[in-house]
């Protein structure tokens, strides 16, 4: 995507798309994309996911940008937590069958911080997005207007630039 393609799609997204559970999922979605590493194929689905679905684009992308600049801290966990359950004597027979499965092992499930930060991600998805429905509700409410008549956005919605690019 172009850099004018990305202003588009960052203005379309702060005026459209933004009752609270599409933003809501953007941010629980790129919360979970945020904490996988990006170089696979879960990585990947996962954010074709979030362009298929009606969801607030911008909003999901400052999110994985955000849980990227803290997934340090969260390494922490969904390292021992994807080790856990790779080691598992029970689970064995269950990695050994997807490994030799012919595109499963480009998902990179084998990895620990991968498995580790999915199924802390999705354990995490619900409250992520209970909350995040609870502070796009308080956006709404109180910053949209203000942020909608913003000279950022009139600058951005009245320049010859975008009218152009729209064209």
């Amino acid at each position: 995507m172009n850099p004018l393609g990305l202003i588009r799609q960052f203005v379309k997204g702060i005026t459209t798309e933004t009752e609270p559970p599409q933003i809501a999922a953007a941010v629980a979605l790129g919360f979970l994309i945020g904490l996988l590493p990006k170089a696979t194929l879960t990585a990947q689905l996962l954010l074709i996911l979030v362009m298929a679905l009606r969801v607030n684009f911008p909003m999901a992308l400052l999110t994985i940008f955000a849980t990227i600049l803290v997934n340090p801290v969260f390494d922490r966990i969904t390292d021992p937590l994807g080790y856990a359950f790779l080691t598992a004597p029970a689970l064995a027979p269950l990695w050994t069958k997807l490994y030799n499965m012919p595109v499963l092992p480009w998902t990179g499930f084998n990895n620990t911080v991968l498995l580790g930060g999915l199924i802390f991600g999705l354990v995490m998805f619900v409250p992520v997005y209970i909350l995040a429905k609870k502070g796009a509700v308080v956006y709404n409410e109180r910053f949209k207007i203000k942020v909608m008549n913003s000279k950022l956005v009139k600058g951005l919605k009245s320049s010859w630039l975008m009218d152009w690019y729209f064209k």
